[in-house]
């Protein structure tokens, strides 16, 4: 089927902001416009007039604009992006309804409007979305990612099925695919922090081929001049937006890698171990060993809370067999090692300490204390996902300064782990 002048147009238009090539769709629509002029405006004049916006819209959206720091003075206007797309949205609206019934070109002009509204309409709901992950971020607790999964699974629900028109087939796969990493990445988070090793690589797969799929459409031809400008040298060319999310696939890995170490170095030798650990964004598992070798802790151990989720283990299980033992507070981590397959005598004291404190340790987000009453021993604990303890064992009153060392430690490998610091650097200041 052969496409009128103005499907064709839209659909090249909608093309290039998607590739991120700004200035070419601002000066398509310029010289589309300049063309209008020397016949009639009508409908179709009137939806160039607002695509100037979108492309301004857009390239702040990819670039993080809607969470900049805000710089607001004495009547200084607002210009953040959530209040443009409403502005934006009720001009389409208006050009909906002038030009419903109308004509043909009417007819698309309208028809292309409403649907137009329908991607603003996700836009600003994704922008609620990041602002929300960035809100949860700040108290440096843990992330309520069941309750993410399930707003940012509605978003992308109800806008499956918008953004039809032939002319926006190239935004509506952009936008699908931003909702399904999305979905992927807080599924993912879902998932490892219950210790369900399948569904936490599915997870990380399924957004990764969606973040390679959508790599190949964000390929700005732009940010390429020939010559050696600024431009040329940059390390990156991807927007801010995209970035952001590799970052925190990687986070997300680094952390699977982690809670998954034990299955993971059975199908390598040590020297791929380390190879392939060396890779990630963040070794913790080197990072534990070091820290325990260095200042002679007697244990480093990541417990999991096994009492109520259902499938969580180091490694997958099928659903028709039964588990071998069943135990509520398996080592995720134990280094040295050798506590993964032995735990020392400390284990009972660990394990009633995680019961009687369980409280304690989701509402707080500071290390906490006990003493052991038979020994010189301390056990220092701190809460990384709700159900998975970071636990300290050392001997008290042998080294003064090794306290403050353990601190932190283990202050440092829970926020990391927690992946907070990646949701707070989505405002970015300007």
């Amino acid at each position: 089927m052969r496409m009128d002048h103005e499907e064709e147009f839209l659909n090249t238009f909608f093309t290039q902001v998607t590739q991120l090539c700004f200035e070419k769709a601002k000066e398509s629509v310029e010289k589309e416009r300049e063309s209008c002029r020397l016949t009639q405006m009508g409908p179709w004049g009137m939806l160039l007039m607002h695509l100037p916006q979108v492309v301004v819209a857009e390239r702040s959206y990819a670039d993080l604009g809607f969470l900049h720091t805000k710089n607001k003075g004495f009547l200084r206007k607002d210009t953040s992006l959530k209040p443009t797309y409403e502005c934006l949205k009720g001009d389409l609206r208006r050009v909906e309804e002038m030009t419903r019934g109308t004509n043909t070109i009417g007819a698309t002009v309208a028809e292309v409007s409403s649907q137009l509204c329908q991607f603003i309409t996700a836009r600003i709901q994704l922008i609620e979305f990041y602002e929300k992950m960035y809100n949860m971020s700040l108290t440096h607790k843990s992330m309520k990612h069941q309750e993410l999964l399930r707003i940012i699974e509605g978003i992308a629900d109800v806008h499956s099925l918008s953004c039809c028109h032939m002319a926006l087939t190239a935004i509506k796969a952009a936008l699908t695919l931003e909702c399904e990493i999305l979905v992927q990445l807080t599924r993912a988070q879902v998932e490892v922090s219950n210790w369900r090793f399948l569904s936490s690589l599915m997870a990380l797969y399924g957004a990764q081929a969606r973040m390679t799929a959508w790599e190949r459409t964000l390929q700005s031809r732009e940010s390429w001049k020939l010559g050696f400008g600024a431009t040329f040298l940059k390390a990156n060319q991807q927007p801010a937006l995209y970035q952001w999310l590799v970052k925190l696939k990687s986070a997300i890995l680094a952390k699977c890698s982690l809670y998954f170490h034990t299955t993971l170095s059975q199908q390598a030798t040590q020297g791929e171990m380390r190879n392939i650990m060396s890779k990630q964004n963040l070794d913790y598992y080197h990072k534990i060993q070091t820290f325990q070798r260095k200042w002679d802790v007697l244990a480093v151990l990541i417990i999991f809370d096994a009492r109520g989720p259902e499938d969580s283990g180091p490694g997958y299980r099928h659903p028709d067999r039964e588990a071998d033992t069943y135990e509520e507070f398996p080592i995720v981590v134990g280094c040295p090692t050798i506590l993964v397959q032995k735990p020392s005598i400390h284990w009972d004291t660990i394990k009633q300490v995680i019961k009687e404190r369980q409280a304690e340790l989701l509402n707080m987000d500071k290390i906490f204390y006990i003493k052991s009453s038979k020994d010189p021993i301390i056990y220092a604990m701190s809460s990384i996902d709700p159900r998975m303890t970071l636990i300290t064992v050392y001997e008290s009153g042998k080294q003064k300064d090794k306290e403050p060392h353990i601190v932190t430690f283990m202050n440092d490998l829970c926020s990391h782990l927690k992946c907070n610091k990646i949701y707070e650097s989505l405002k970015l200041s300007k």
